[in-house]
Order: structure tokens, then C-alpha cells, then sequence
């Protein structure tokens, strides 16, 4: 999607810019999907968390695009300037998509990632704390990285600085921008905001009110929310990848069938290896494959033919109900949505995949596999660790503040649940 600018913005002779109508539309219906994705989100966290969550799970969902959209209007100008010819995103000689309409395709996919680092450390931390991250976020943080890939920034263009002129970051729907991003991000807030107090006392054997509570409260309480939220996630994905295509075109196809393709495929992957492993069809193995093969085919939807969509699908399914079963025995996280494996692995193998199986007839770029450029993965692997390294790293100083300001919910509030504490609300 984010080639064009790079084309049309190296014009040497000035055009008056006219509204292209169908792209204009295509564009507009796509943001439209992807905004469905944010209570989405809700939902699914609020089927995997406990019971006395809920509440404040769908208000996350709620407070993403609240925080966002405002903020992201006024300083989209200033951040994407890059990617913008007189007011518009081109999409041809002298035509485009009218910048706010664009503006709101894009900051649809923000308002998802915040949603996502939402909903990636549930139940520990009070509202007004991600009240508080969100406007860091919605203000310098997702914008910077977004431009430096999505703006014709510095990571789009990586590959010049490196010998290897027409190459960078190539993300075709948010593999490293949404996913990986969301993904890492929510892990160290989890790992900051550390352990519930029901699994610290189980951890130290402990006899703790929390744990018994939970036992009789137990977590996925509500699943019918995460089955929905994921048809409904599912359904958004369409305008994730294929609208971004900003044109119809043959990609446009290309974008919607990898997409249908790799996200059913991995979550039949991962339920057969719930029943293989575990003697039951598990529908959060279902859930967490869809969701992780709509993860990794995401930077690659518009770049790879059907073929690689079908290993990806497999790919993703096994890195899905494998990489939950390393973070829950191994990593001392407490991650219940499976925010990690679903979206930071994922988004991390998606992406490192850019520069292997794109096809040069259908995104324009040949990966190794095409008789591509080796140097091409280097100059990917490297943008993605900037990128991510950032985020990381003031994600950490984000959350260290804000657990030394006490948003961090006491024993007895986690005890209670956030939506009595936060919202007012008990639930029978």
C-alpha cells in the first residue's frame, strides 16, 4: 500500500491533484473494517479474562479509539507529511485519496495496536494508568514508528543507506507496525505490571484468598465473547489487508484470498494439535491460531501468491499453539489473552518473511526465493529490530512510571475486579 507515495512523490513536475473516487471509497470502507476490529478486541478479551474483568475489558476497547482518533488528527499533518502530495496520498498521476480519508484508514490500525497492548496485559492496571499510556501512545509513540515504515520515513528507504537503493522495511498491513509492535509491547507491561496475586500465591504455594477466588471465578468464564470477538476480528481483517491495497487492483485480490486463506488454516492447525496433544477440540486453540495466522500473513498478504498464504497458514498455526505452550511454562509472564505468541511471535516471523516470499508479480519486490537480493533480509531484520527495540524500550520507561505513580492495582483490587473498582459495576 505504501509503495505508491514512494513513485508518485519522486515526480519532478507539479500536478493539480483531483480526488480519485473509487480508492477515495475503497479506502473509506476499509478504515470502516478496521474500526470494527477495536471493540472487537473487547470482546475477545473480555472471553478470556475473569469474570470480574469484562466490564473493563470492553471499555479498553472503548477508550483505544476515544484517545486516539483526536490526537491522531492533529498531528497526522506533521507525521506523514512525507507520504502526502498536496493534501492528498497519491494512487496515480495526479489523482488521490483525500488526506483525512486516508488519515482514518491509518489511524484505524493505531487505535487497533493500542487496543491490542490493552488487551495484552489484562486485570493489573487501573484505567486511569491506560488513560495515561494512551495518550503517550496516540501522541509520539505509535506515530513515530508508523511514519519511519508507512511514511516514506527512514525504514521505508532503509535499504539506500545500506547499498541497496529501492529496498526498506516493507510491511504491507502492519506485520511490525500492528502486531509485533502490540505484541512485545503488551509483554513488557504484563512483565512490569508482574504476576496477578492469584497466580504469585499459587506460584509460592501459598493458601490466598485471590487464588481461591479465581478458582471459583475462573478465567474464559465468558468465551462465547472471545468466539464472537474473533468472527468479528476475522470479518476486520479484510479491510486490515485488503484495504490496504488504497486501490483495487489484482494485489487487492491477492490481499483478500491470503488472508481468508492463512487465518482459517492456522486455527485448524492449532485445534487438531489441541486434540492430537490435550484429547479435546480446544476452542482457544482455535481462537489463538485464526488470530495468529491473520497475524503472520498480515505483512505479507499483498506481497506472496496462494501458494505461500497455505504455508504460512501452517506456519503460523504451529508457531501459535506451540509459542503458548513456551510462554506459559517458561516465560514469567502472566499473559491470558495470549498477546505474545498470537501477535509478537507472529508478527515477528511474518515480517522476517517479507524479504523471502514476495513475488515480484504481485507486490512489485522479489524476495530470495524470486532471485531477490540476500542484502534485503539484512536491511529487513535490522529495521524491525529499530523499530521494535523503540518500542520496547519506552514502553518499559512508560510502565515503570506508571507503576511507581500506583496505577498498578493493589491485592485487594484485584481481588474485587476492575470493573467494581474502576466502573462501578458488579456482576452476580
Amino acid at each position: 500500500m505504501f509503495i505508491v507515495s514512494a513513485i508518485y512523490l519522486e515526480s519532478a513536475d507539479p500536478v493539480v491533484m483531483q480526488v480519485d473516487l473509487a480508492s477515495t471509497i475503497w479506502t473509506a470502507v476499509g478504515g470502516i473494517l478496521v474500526f470494527l476490529m477495536i471493540p472487537a478486541i473487547g470482546f475477545l478479551e473480555a472471553g478470556l479474562v475473569r469474570r470480574s474483568n469484562v466490564i473493563n475489558a470492553m471499555m479498553k476497547g472503548m477508550l483505544a479509539f476515544m484517545v486516539f482518533f483526536p490526537i491522531w488528527f492533529l498531528v497526522f499533518p506533521y507525521y506523514f507529511s512525507g507520504a502526502l502530495q498536496d493534501g492528498y496520498f497519491p494512487t496515480g498521476q495526479g489523482v488521490g485519496v483525500p488526506e483525512y480519508v486516508y488519515a482514518f484508514f491509518l489511524g484505524a490500525f493505531g487505535a487497533v495496536t493500542l487496543a491490542l497492548i490493552f488487551a495484552g496485559a489484562p486485570e493489573r492496571l487501573k484505567f486511569g494508568g491506560w488513560l495515561a499510556f494512551a495518550v503517550f501512545f496516540s501522541a509520539v509513540q505509535w506515530p513515530l514508528v508508523a511514519s519511519w515504515i508507512w511514511g516514506n520515513g527512514f525504514l521505508y528507504n532503509l535499504g539506500q543507506y545500506l547499498g541497496l537503493p529501492g529496498y526498506g522495511v516493507r510491511d504491507f498491513a502492519g506485520g511490525t507496525v500492528v502486531h509485533a509492535y502490540a505484541g512485545l509491547a503488551g509483554a513488557v507491561a504484563t512483565w512490569l505490571l508482574g504476576l496477578s496475586m492469584a497466580k504469585r500465591a499459587r506460584a509460592n504455594g501459598e493458601d490466598h484468598a485471590m487464588a481461591y477466588k479465581e478458582a471459583v471465578e475462573y478465567r474464559r468464564a465468558e468465551l462465547p465473547y472471545a468466539i464472537v470477538g474473533t468472527a468479528l476480528l476475522f470479518f476486520g481483517w479484510f479491510g486490515f489487508n485488503g484495504g490496504s491495497t488504497i486501490s483495487v487492483s489484482e494485489q487487492t485480490g491477492y490481499a483478500i484470498a491470503n488472508t481468508a486463506t492463512a487465518g482459517s488454516l492456522a486455527g485448524l492447525v492449532s485445534l487438531l494439535l489441541a486434540r492430537r496433544e490435550e484429547g479435546l477440540w480446544g476452542p482457544v486453540a482455535a481462537i489463538g491460531g485464526v488470530i495468529g495466522g491473520l497475524v503472520m500473513i498480515t505483512p505479507l498478504a499483498g506481497f506472496i501468491e496462494p501458494w505461500a498464504a497455505v504455508l504460512v497458514g501452517v506456519l503460523a498455526g504451529l508457531v501459535t499453539y506451540y509459542g503458548t505452550k513456551l510462554v506459559e511454562r517458561y516465560i514469567p509472564i502472566d499473559d491470558p489473552v495470549g498477546g505474545l505468541p498470537a501477535h509478537g511471535f507472529n508478527g515477528v516471523i511474518g515480517s522476517a518473511l517479507v524479504p523471502v516470499l514476495s513475488s515480484p508479480s504481485v507486490g512489485g519486490l522479489a524476495g530470495l526465493i524470486y532471485g531477490g537480493p540476500p542484502l534485503w533480509i539484512a536491511v529487513q531484520l535490522l529495521g524491525m529490530a529499530i523499530a521494535l527495540g523503540f518500542v520496547v524500550a519506552t514502553t518499559a520507561a512508560a510502565f515503570w512510571v506508571l507503576v511507581k505513580l500506583g496505577f498498578r492495582a493493589s491485592a485487594e483490587e484485584e481481588l474485587v475486579g476492575l470493573d467494581a473498582v474502576d466502573h462501578g459495576v458488579l456482576r452476580p
